[in-house]
């Protein structure tokens, strides 16, 4: 009987731990759950924050750029493009590049005399809108330097002479990664192309008209440019596998030129 009598005791001691440990390891349990549910909320809150930061910083960079930017001479419209071609031809022709491009440089190898002769001829009224948005795929910032070399050669020797650099810049284009053309091999390619004098030299070296760049490029982020090169042929985007002189006539003619 008492040997009996102390199984039956140390049964229930046992029991009664094992009780307390399932309630303990239950407890801990709750614990951890509630522990990741707070940790979970401040992640989402810390996200959330985040997230709207992001979003407050890229309207703000969309919308705080003044709309009173000096833009360069011989610009037209908005200010964000040079034209060449009538203002009144029955197709217009919008062209987005970036000078550190290297899809924009092989565009204009491509078609760019395609596009010249349609604007040389009338059929169409050709916007070159270049933007600055490779500043990262160089080392000294070269988009914005190149697009503000190009305003200043149009701002001191007109369209004419900005298509003549638009040109000479893509065929001197450096390789993504590294430095960027100098300033000085951007004065002497600005003087090949009719810009020459001190003033050059200094828009050049100083970045007069980099607020201009910032809100040329701003605006083309507005409008929804994705990438470069873009075409667009009278408001409608060129699949750019039809982005060749046969491709860019057919869209010219369909339009109306």
């Amino acid at each position: 009987m008492p040997a009996s009598g102390s199984r039956s005791t140390g049964g229930t001691a046992r029991q009664r731990r094992d009780a307390r440990r399932a309630a303990e390891e239950a407890a801990r349990a709750a614990d951890r759950r509630r522990r990741r549910r707070v940790l979970g909320g401040v992640a989402a809150a810390v996200a959330l924050v985040v997230a709207l930061v992001v979003v407050i910083a890229v309207q703000s960079r969309r919308t705080d750029t003044p709309d009173t930017v000096a833009a360069p001479s011989g610009a037209v419209d908005d200010g964000t493009a040079f034209r060449v071609g009538p203002a009144d031809a029955a197709v217009t022709v919008d062209l987005y590049e970036d000078f550190q491009c290297p899809t924009c440089r092989a565009f204009e190898d491509l078609s760019g005399d395609t596009l010249a002769s349609l604007a040389a001829d009338g059929t169409i009224a050709l916007r070159y809108r270049p933007v600055a948005i490779l500043d990262r795929a160089s080392t000294d910032r070269y988009s914005t330097r190149a697009l503000n070399a190009a305003a200043v050669v149009a701002d001191t020797a007109g369209v004419e002479a900005f298509v003549e650099f638009h040109g000479l810049l893509f065929d001197r284009q450096p390789a993504e990664g590294g430095p960027g053309l100098t300033d000085d091999e951007l004065i002497e390619l600005a003087g090949q192309a009719g810009a020459t004098g001190p003033e050059v030299e200094r828009g050049i070296r100083d970045l007069v008209f980099e607020d201009w760049t910032t809100s040329v490029t701003d605006a083309a982020s507005r409008a929804g440019l994705q990438g470069t090169p873009t075409i667009m042929v009278d408001g409608t985007p060129l699949d750019l596998r039809q982005a060749t002189p046969e491709g860019i006539t057919a869209a010219v003619q369909a339009a109306g030129g």
